[in-house]
């Protein structure tokens, strides 16, 4: 049940918004007189806030500015009353905000946020006292009187006889740090309150990841342009659109006027109050919005907009309503009813788990046509999603449960500055929880993704702007770690507890660490002196997982356990490796007991030590199994006998583990095989399990290790065993999902979806000619530059195991590719040109196309593509390598003056060998042209490293994943293979 929790007894210091005389210009001609309602007048649920909005550190207010990143202050708002008039036909918007402040500490100046791009009137700027009392109470967490006693006065265009004008001196803009100062003549007087009143103009930029922006599109039968006008205010950005203290710590409550045609809706963060037509503009009318509770500027929203909208009220938690509703153009209305649904559905589950209502009586979600940002624009009581979120069935679940969340853990708390991590992560983890109402589960695969990242030797080298998101994956775990450890009661209390006491503040990642540890203290589930802070920082503050190794001692039912960090590129050198240690939860489960979530009584923490020992295990017939369900964000490795009961077991007719244990037990074993942890012949044991598996994610593990392994031992004859062994095993997965149903569940349609890609990539017959049969069709198209009618699915096939006149035709319709098509389906066809062949002549053709011949169809940025899917395959990068050096003084003259482009295609020619042929190869051409490799000298001295560690590794490993094939495939398989033409 749902209720947005309206506060009685608001001190009317946060609810009142003045406003200064009607002689100055404004942005409407006349309000409407009366008294209003504060926000804690029109609703109420018994919850109260504090008596102010915005958390004042606890400092000496009178120092010097020393943050420059920071505002001072000694000034901090307290309301604002902002008016917007977008013309997004027009492309430029105007508006006016007053902005009650409280003074802290005798001041002259008033400094706060305005973008150099705003243009501010400074002539109009105006600050006045409010009456003359002085506070008579004091906020305990800042020692700053703020209780003014303000007189409630009409809300949007009467008078006030108590203000009293301040003489300003000068006004000035700070570009560098996005400041406006205003200098006053005398100094305000610490306690009183102030208004700022400050009149400004902007542009709607075309940009929808800041600010306020402006985007059209076309109605479908009468092709009319329409413009709309929206705002992302996040993370900082609220000063692009209005003058304002944008920080997060400055919560101040907003009145909130937009101003729009007959045809438009506006919307904002709160349920519209009144509408008020323009005197002397008829055609406009001003949207005056509901009074928001205290909240970041980063929260506010304003939407303008003509699209259509579907709405659900339902009884609220603890009583009252919420409304959700959504805007989608016309031909969407049909298809996003079950999305208010879904929405209701997480909402209920957060309100329930956190026992806390949703914070405010409405949610807006508008699909907006060209809406670019791949994050959705999340604001308190709105949100701004593509349309392609709301018709993706596979992902929309996590999608609204991951933005919805944000509105307790984002906008009701707020994270200060450097702390959105903690907070994305707490959503994230909400999501995941709230998701499952929906049967969508833990994806582990995104968990495994930090495992690939933390085990290579240079984290984050080529992911870009992927760093963050990994770091608050990594988070996110680690809360999902919490949740066993310190019992799923402890931990949800915990949450609880700390939202309560934050609510309408901000927070950082310590004051969660510390909420946990008292809830855990009360509970007696966590030992003193043990602090969560100390278990999160072991996790967070490094880049790297360790790897557990249980070596259990079958005579006395013991076990010694050891921890050191995971590397699985070769060679493993990285600084300090054997100087990081973590706080390990060691849990355990075996045949008598499978559930995890069971055995909190038999949790132990490795407290940042090597070494330790557990006893009372089972006896030797019995396997345990570390770390069940991937609790901690660690590998385990076991000794051979408890690796064989555990093959044992799989495979016979016991109580069945869970998935997810499973797809541990799978993941861990092929990596710690590829990492010389475990010999090749265990981990290949663990694959026999998949032949009665049909559950998705153990069968993602698996479809990672196809592609991995294939890769490192690509061109081997037991790379052409190993596909040879996949695509028997996956033949009879498909066998056994049988035909697709109309009633299935997703995930089952999803696992057979994934398996016949993987077949197809593995050049299985029936796939291969079905995706020859498709192309053909493009082929004999008059038109074929038009579009392509080849699914994603069937591309990479033909140019892997289809015809050269195949090839060149994909080739050309590259070419001569038409500038109006969508340019990502350009990327996506130069990257399957490139990275998919295995014939030599193809991959010859691109590389003289790109980088030998005068081609302007191609950019630099194209020729990195290429090189970059080059080295996907022992065919890719051995025909690099013989083209570099057969044509090297016609690259090198080619790119002269480019250096970075020489130095990305000796990388790429050099490094991806896996054997000792390869590793003769790159000798051979760094002895011959020594010196002559310029800035690209100490890169193939590190590929040869590189490649005699993985030519080591093939020499032990390769041989023993041979004989393991050669025992387990039959004797005459006929698994649909095929041959390129």
């Amino acid at each position: 049940m749902l209720q947005a929790p309206w506060l009685k007894g608001m001190v009317l210091l946060l609810a009142t918004i003045v406003v200064s005389s009607p002689a100055r210009k404004v942005l409407h001609s006349k309000s409407p007189s009366g008294g209003s309602q504060g926000y804690e007048a029109k609703h109420s649920t018994g919850h109260s806030i504090s008596r102010r909005s915005v958390d004042v550190p606890t400092i000496n207010m009178a120092k010097a500015h020393v943050d420059d990143l920071h505002l001072p202050r000694d000034v901090t708002p307290m309301a604002y009353h902002l008016e917007l008039h977008p013309f997004p036909d027009d492309g430029y918007f105007k508006g006016r905000v007053r902005i009650n402040i409280t003074c802290h500490e005798a001041t002259n100046t008033i400094t706060l946020h305005a973008h150099e791009s705003l243009h501010i009137a400074h002539s109009e700027v105006s600050v006045k006292q409010l009456g003359g009392g002085s506070a008579s109470s004091e906020s305990k967490d800042t020692n700053v009187k703020t209780d003014y006693p303000f007189r409630h006065i009409g809300e949007y265009g009467s008078s006030l006889s108590s203000l009293f004008p301040v003489t300003i001196s000068s006004t000035k803009k700070e570009p560098s740090k996005h400041w406006y100062v205003i200098t006053l003549a005398d100094k305000l007087k610490k306690d009183l309150a102030y208004q700022l009143d400050l009149s400004f103009t902007g542009t709607l930029t075309n940009d929808t990841t800041e600010g306020f922006f402006r985007a059209s599109y076309q109605l479908h039968r009468t092709k009319e342009t329409r413009w709309f006008a929206a705002t992302k205010m996040s993370p900082r950005n609220a000063r692009r659109v209005f003058p304002c203290f944008d920080e997060p710590e400055m919560k101040a409550s907003f009145k909130i006027s937009v101003a729009k045609t007959s045809r438009m809706v506006a919307l904002s963060n709160m349920p519209v109050k009144s509408n008020e037509k323009m005197v002397n503009e008829t055609e406009w009318t001003w949207v005056h919005f509901q009074e928001t509770p205290p909240m970041s500027t980063f929260s506010l929203a304003v939407v303008v907009l003509d699209l259509e909208s579907v709405s659900v009220t339902k009884a609220a938690y603890a009583g009252g309503a919420v409304t959700m509703s959504i805007f989608v153009q016309p031909s969407f209305l049909s298809q996003v009813q079950h999305v208010l649904e879904k929405a209701f559905l997480v909402a209920e589950f957060i309100e329930n788990y956190l026992k806390v209502p949703f914070p405010l009586p409405k949610l807006d979600m508008v699909a907006l046509p060209r809406y670019s940002d791949p994050e959705p624009a999340n604001h308190w009581g709105l949100i701004i999603l593509k349309e392609s979120d709301l018709v993706n069935e596979e992902t929309l679940s996590w999608r609204l449960a991951a933005e919805v969340s944000k509105q307790w853990f984002g906008h009701l708390v707020s994270p200060t500055w450097g702390n959105a991590r903690i907070n994305k992560a707490l959503a994230y983890y909400l999501a995941t929880m709230a998701a499952k109402q929906d049967k969508w589960n833990w994806n582990l695969v995104t968990g495994y993704s930090l495992y690939y990242e933390f085990s290579k030797r240079h984290p984050y080298s080529s992911l870009g702007s992927q760093e963050e998101y990994i770091k608050i994956i990594r988070i996110q775990w680690l809360l999902r770690m919490l949740n066993y450890t310190l019992t799923e009661v402890t931990f949800r209390d915990g949450l609880r507890k700390f939202l309560q006491e934050k609510k309408f503040k901000t927070y950082n990642e310590d004051e969660v660490w510390r909420a946990l540890t008292s809830q855990a203290r009360e509970d007696m589930t966590l030992e003193e002196p043990i602090t969560v802070q100390q278990i999160a920082k072991s996790w967070i503050t490094k880049d790297r997982f360790p790897v557990v190794t249980v070596t259990r001692d079958y005579d006395d039912n013991s076990a010694h356990v050891e921890q050191h960090v995971f590397l699985k590129e070769h060679s493993h050198d990285v600084y300090e490796q054997d100087s990081l240690l973590w706080w390990v939860p060691l849990i355990y489960v075996t045949y008598d007991n499978l559930d995890p979530s069971a055995v909190h009584d038999t949790v132990m923490w490795m407290k940042e030590e090597r070494h330790t020992n557990i006893v009372n295990l089972p006896g030797p017939d019995y396997f345990i199994i570390v770390n069940p369900d991937e609790i901690g964000m660690f590998m385990v490795n076991y000794d051979q006998q408890n690796w064989a009961l555990l093959l044992d077991y799989l495979l016979g007719s016991g109580p069945q583990i869970s998935s997810a244990t499973r797809a541990k037990l799978l993941h861990d074993a092929w990596n710690l095989a590829y990492g010389g942890e475990l010999d090749m012949a265990t981990a290949l044991n663990m694959t026999l399990i998949l032949e009665q598996e049909t559950d998705l994610s153990v069968w993602e593990v698996m479809f990672t290790m196809i592609d991995h392994l294939g890769r490192c031992i690509s061109g081997t004859d037991a790379g052409l065993k190993f596909e040879e062994y996949a695509r028997l095993i996956l033949t009879r997965l498909t066998e056994s999902l049988g035909a697709p149903q109309t009633d299935e569940c997703s995930k089952k349609t999803k696992l057979r979806s994934l398996a016949r890609f993987c077949l197809c990539q593995l050049g299985h017959q029936p796939c291969v000619t079905d995706a020859r049969e498709t192309y053909s069709v493009w082929m004999q198209n008059e038109d074929p530059n038009a579009g392509n009618v080849v699914p994603e699915l069937y591309m990479c096939t033909v140019f892997q195991w289809g015809t050269m006149e195949e090839w060149k035709f994909g080739l050309q319709r590259l070419i001569h590719f038409p500038a109006g098509r969508n340019w990502s389906e350009r990327y996506y066809l130069l990257k399957t040109l490139a990275g998919c062949p295995r014939q030599q002549e193809k991959v010859e053709r691109i590389l003289n196309i790109t980088l030998l011949e005068s081609n302007d169809n191609f950019t630099d940025s194209d020729v990195r593509l290429v090189l970059n899917m080059l080295t996907g395959s022992s065919a890719g990068y051995t025909t690099l390598f013989n083209f570099l050096s057969e044509n090297w003084e016609g690259l090198r003259q080619r790119l002269t003056g480019k250096s970075h482009m020489w130095e990305y295609l000796v990388h790429a020619a050099t490094e991806m060998f896996k054997t000792l042929e390869g590793y003769n190869m790159v000798s051979e051409l760094y002895v011959t042209h020594q010196g002559e490799f310029g800035t690209a000298e100490s890169i193939v001295e590190q590929a040869l490293r590189t490649v005699s560690a993985e030519a080591r590794w093939s020499d032990v490993n390769l041989p023993v994943l041979e004989a393991w094939l050669d025992s387990h495939l039959p004797l005459s398989s006929n698994t649909g293979s095929t041959a390129a033409p």
